[in-house]
């Protein structure tokens, strides 16, 4: 068990490309070409096993359970997670093998991956006004994006911290992977990617102003922005919480296809990284 080294690359490429899918955040992240510095490989004499992206976001691909309890007692001794995201037999084991550490505030489980493939979309896009984000954009993309988390988790990971929330916005929008949707000068709809390769690209943040729900703009706006997206990459995924039935019938109606399960934990340290359990 070490950290990943540039020279790890040769195996970490053919690992992550057995489920393009699944593992499609962390190829996208070697795409990008950020170096593996914070990634924790599990090695049986040579051979490359299982990885984990650490720091505050923790993404596993370690197919083999019995190697997860190494990864995480590792991660909780460096920068300890505040999420961890992915698979869902990967997240539990690693949840459990956390569990005397951290205190979980959150556990999603399970959350379907969907999928949709080129050719498979059914149209639903009448009278979107979907465009990519601007820069002009940021701001109320950021409280959107705040609004939008706070709804569905009850956690700001920045604490408030609009300034924060601007510069998570500003990078996807500097990357083309924002769209919005305004009216008024106010966002009632808007997406991101979360990841994007030549094979898969991963959609995240769909969010609907409440003034707005129930009028299909939901639909409309991300039937647009897949429709854009299929032209260029074969399939679009994105996972959801079980729970939230609108949502999948939504995804459902469009096209999309179960192909996987996800599960996310959302840990509450305290101000050194530790739970405190007084």
């Amino acid at each position: 068990m070490r950290r990943l080294r540039p020279d790890d690359r040769r195996q970490l490429g053919p690992l992550l490309d057995r489920d393009p899918t699944l593992n499609v955040y962390l190829r996208s992240q070697l795409l990008l070409e950020i170096e593996p510095a914070d990634w924790w490989g599990v090695f049986q004499g040579a051979h490359l096993r299982g990885v984990c992206q650490g720091g505050a976001l923790a993404v596993p691909c370690i197919p083999d359970l019995t190697l997860v309890a190494p990864v995480a007692r590792t991660l909780v001794h460096g920068i300890r997670p505040r999420h961890v995201v992915g698979p869902r037999e990967q997240v539990l084991a690693m949840h459990q093998a956390l569990a005397h550490e951290l205190l979980a505030l959150h556990i999603r489980d399970p959350q379907p991956v969907l999928a949709l493939d080129r050719g498979g979309l059914v149209d639903g896009a009448h009278g979107a006004d979907v465009r990519r984000s601007s820069d002009a954009d940021v701001a109320a993309l950021a409280e959107a994006a705040m609004a939008m988390h706070v709804e569905e988790v009850g956690v700001d990971p920045y604490e408030g911290d609009i300034e924060g929330w601007q510069n998570r916005m500003a990078a996807f929008v500097e990357r083309a992977w924002s769209w919005v949707w305004m009216e008024s000068g106010e966002v009632i709809f808007k997406t991101e990617l979360s990841a994007w390769t030549p094979e898969v690209v991963q959609i995240q943040g769909v969010y609907t102003a409440p003034p707005h729900r129930g009028r299909g703009v939901a639909r409309a706006g991300l039937t647009a922005v897949c429709a854009q997206l299929l032209e260029t990459v074969p399939r679009c995924t994105l996972y959801v919480n079980e729970f939230n039935v609108p949502a999948l019938r939504l995804y459902e109606r469009m096209g999309f296809k179960p192909v996987g399960s996800f599960a996310t934990v959302v840990y509450a340290p305290d101000t050194d990284g530790r739970i405190s359990r007084s």
